[in-house]
């Protein structure tokens, strides 16, 4: 069954390889603009610490590897899953999902790898670099075991804007027109760029715990980073995983109760 999945997986990146280089000028122009937003924020980053030496205990290195982690895990993120997001809405207000339903095989997956994006994963080689840039200006020395919980971290992460940006898209079964993905999608993005430290003092910390423990938006990219050039808290850590699987499972369940009130193009 893995494998089987695995070649359906695969086919439909080599698809959407196909696709991207049908249109090879339109690929440049989405990679080009990817780039010069990364060059707007690095602008912004520099314009901030020519002013203060620090963000609420963050110098300019550690929030240079805030961000580049923050790029890795919003690359992956958008190369993989926003856009299946975005296409479930718009397969139930046309009734085109009936035709993914109709496959043998787990329509989530169908939704969910369908297409990719490839050009958001232009951002990765530039938040590695920013990271490894960081590192190398902090003379921080790190070893396997924090470089492997690294990665998992920043997986976990992907898996939770993806459980939480699907949820959200199912939603559309109920409102059928649900054109707000693009909004949600910015504003959480813009959450997690910043430390979370910042969002302590508002509205007297109910935010912070919300984007925390609740939903945790502000952890994708500061708990990765925390392990790497901050202080590590390893429960927050366990919560976090866990989190991931929690939600995971969360937006399996949430697709099939709404598939129960799904109605088909035929209905």
């Amino acid at each position: 069954m893995r494998a089987r999945y695995g070649r359906i997986i695969l086919r439909f990146w080599k698809n959407s390889l196909i696709r991207e280089m049908s249109f090879r000028g339109h690929f440049i122009v989405n990679v080009t603009s990817e780039i010069l937003w990364m060059g707007l924020l690095l602008v912004f980053i520099r314009v901030i610490f020519s002013k203060t030496s620090n963000v609420r205990g963050w110098n300019e290195e550690q929030y240079l590897f805030l961000m580049g982690t923050h790029m890795l895990v919003t690359s992956l993120f958008g190369a993989f899953f926003y856009n299946n997001c975005w296409r479930l809405a718009e397969l139930v207000r046309s009734g085109d999902l009936d035709f993914v339903l109709l496959r043998p095989a787990s329509a989530q997956i169908l939704l969910s790898f369908e297409r990719v994006d490839y050009s958001s994963l232009a951002r990765i080689p530039i938040g590695g670099t920013l990271c490894v840039y960081a590192l190398v200006s902090l003379e921080q020395t790190v070893t396997a075991s924090q470089i492997g919980l690294f990665f998992v971290l920043v997986l976990s992460g992907v898996v939770i804007m993806y459980s939480l940006l699907f949820m959200f898209a199912v939603s559309s079964v109920w409102l059928i027109r649900q054109t707000s993905i693009d909004h949600l999608w910015f504003y959480a993005v813009s959450l997690a760029r910043y430390p979370a430290e910042i969002y302590r003092q508002f509205a007297g910390g109910f935010l912070y715990f919300a984007l925390v423990f609740v939903v945790p938006l502000l952890l994708v990219a500061n708990l990765p980073a925390n392990v790497m050039v901050r202080a590590f808290d390893p429960y927050l850590a366990a919560y976090f995983v866990v989190s991931c699987l929690v939600l995971l499972g969360v937006s399996s369940l949430a697709f099939r109760f709404a598939l129960r009130w799904y109605r088909s193009a035929s209905s």
